[in-house]
């Protein structure tokens, strides 16, 4: 009898620490291994990094429409310059073709000097740039997408990058039914995936049928435009449709709204701000 209580009382001891609280063995316990980073450039403006691919979404724009931010001065130059952080861009992809997300003049002025970055666009923005004096020689660069409402999903294999393309309306629908707003899924080394969403609406009618898209694959992290996160649709959409592990808000006006900041979400809203992109493991 005084051996068994002598063993219990060891055992007792083993899960009690210096401390005298209990001792508890993690279950599941994840570690979050840094894959890649999201530099904010400015409104939907964003730079995405991982190992050696670098993708910019919606980064050349002049108009602010008294609201929005425009990417800073220092920030373009270095762009242009193909400064540290942004020498190795491959891709560009843009939402639409409105100009709070994209201007005809800088991207062919970029394509032009940096013949090896691809372009993605909205059929919308391609147009525009066809009407350019200098689109004579990028055209083997760009890729146009030419989706309408209710088309099935198209996806663009580029080297290591994989780009899943579905259009999503523009906010405010139906009133802007015919502007051609692209969703973009993309997929980095196989290892990294982001959702940029442009100026999508936030209703799940949009979303719904294209339910076993979103199940397809897990996004890292996806960039709505802030009233996702202030909308009780919007919010459903990011936690039960999307299928994306975090949400960071993008678009924000200059002044940023009250029911933003109260929303709890994350956002951007200084531009040359960068975000961490973990995965779970």
């Amino acid at each position: 009898m005084k051996i068994c209580t002598l063993v219990i009382l060891i055992l007792a001891a083993g899960l009690v620490n210096s401390h005298g609280s209990e001792k508890h063995q993690p279950i599941n316990q994840s570690i979050e291994i840094t894959t890649g980073e999201v530099t904010y450039l400015g409104n939907t403006g964003l730079m995405v990094s991982h190992g050696d691919e670098q993708i910019m979404f919606d980064p050349f724009f002049h108009n602010h429409y008294n609201n929005y931010q425009l990417v800073p001065a220092d920030i373009r130059t270095a762009i242009f310059d193909n400064e540290t952080p942004y020498e190795s861009i491959e891709m560009i992809l843009i939402s639409h073709a409105h100009g709070d997300h994209f201007d005809a003049n800088d991207l062919v002025k970029y394509l032009k000097l940096n013949p090896k970055t691809k372009l993605i666009a909205p059929t919308q923005a391609v147009d525009q740039l066809k009407k350019h004096d200098g689109f004579v020689g990028i055209e083997k660069q760009i890729h146009g997408i030419n989706l309408i409402y209710g088309d099935q999903p198209v996806e663009v294999e580029l080297g290591e990058i994989k780009v899943e393309i579905v259009r999503i309306p523009h906010a405010g629908w139906p009133g802007r039914a015919d502007v051609s707003n692209l969703v973009y899924r993309v997929t980095l080394n196989d290892e990294l995936t982001v959702m940029h969403m442009g100026d999508a609406d936030p209703d799940d009618i949009h979303f719904k049928p294209w339910a076993n898209y979103w199940e397809k694959r897990v996004t890292d992290n996806a960039f709505p435009p802030y009233w996702f996160l202030t909308s009780e649709s919007g919010k459903q959409i990011l936690s039960d449709r999307i299928n994306a592990k975090r949400h960071t808000g993008v678009h924000v006006p200059v002044k940023v709204p009250d029911e933003l900041k109260n929303s709890g979400g994350e956002f951007f809203s200084q531009p040359g701000k960068v975000l961490k992109v973990g995965r779970s493991k």
